[in-house]
């Protein structure tokens, strides 16, 4: 009896995290908000530094993530080769990142780390919009969206690390965040500026890469929604959403019909 237990309820976890049912498509996107909101985190360790509330939610992600990793640990085929797959090592080192510093203090290395589990999103937005008209139409822009918070996030991080042990200027997480914020939008206030050549480094290339996504989030949002199915003949992979021909070859467009909205 307990062995069809434990085969129902691996069956019934296999369902939410693999499954095209309902239930698995809400829960994916219950696993996108939790990841998102890991960068709550930031903002609150920057407003409420050390403060006992943000350790205690600290945990309670912790404890999410750590839950989440077990169960797709538990329902994989073959649990060596998904424990050395990059997201599953990203997830193990942001559960570390997010119980460590209750035991070893204020690691700032860790708070890189941290900000690793937002590229999980990538994988459970690449899920979701096989269920959802509304995310597979604009899943280009949701991806330009994502690659700024990453980078913002990643970048806020190793600012915060590399300078504020040398810099007067950045004392805290948030000031981190405003100085990247405004070096990526080539702002540049000057009320907080990154010293040294570390520090100018980091400046250029935030910058750089800032233009970057900000050139490649407003293609996406004026190119309009996008259906993405690579066309057998020439090879293009963007087509309008009613599209029923290629508008390159002229070849049939065969893309997936959905059978779930939002």
């Amino acid at each position: 009896m307990r062995r069809s237990y434990r085969k129902n309820l691996k069956k019934r976890v296999t369902t939410l995290f693999h499954k095209r049912t309902p239930q698995s498509i809400l829960f994916n996107r219950l696993l996108i908000l939790l990841n998102v909101a890991v960068f709550g985190i930031f903002l609150l360790e920057a407003i409420y530094p050390g403060h006992p509330a943000v350790r205690a939610i600290e945990i309670v992600f912790g404890v999410m993530f750590l839950f989440e990793y077990l169960a797709r640990l538990w329902i994989a085929p073959r649990r060596f080769s998904f424990a050395l797959n990059v997201f599953s090592v990203i997830d193990v080192l942001v559960v570390i990142s997010l119980f460590a510093p209750l035991m070893t203090g204020n690691l700032a290395l860790l708070r890189i780390l941290r900000s690793l589990k937002i590229l999980r999103t990538y994988y459970l937005v690449n899920l979701a919009k096989k269920e959802s008209k509304l995310v597979a139409r604009y899943s280009a822009t949701l991806v330009s969206i994502l690659n700024f918070l990453v980078f913002l996030g990643i970048m806020t991080a190793i600012v915060f690390v590399a300078e504020a042990q040398f810099n007067p200027y950045i004392n805290s997480y948030l000031d981190a965040l405003y100085f990247t914020v405004s070096t990526l939008t080539t702002t540049g206030y000057g009320d907080v500026i990154a010293t040294g050549p570390w520090g100018k480094t980091l400046s250029v290339t935030a910058m750089l890469i800032g233009i970057t996504l900000f050139l490649q989030l407003t293609r996406t949002i004026f190119r309009g929604a996008k259906i993405y199915y690579t066309c057998k003949e020439c090879g293009l992979s963007a087509h309008d959403v009613d599209a029923i021909h290629c508008k390159h070859c002229g070849a049939p467009v065969k893309h997936r019909h959905f059978s779930h909205a939002i």
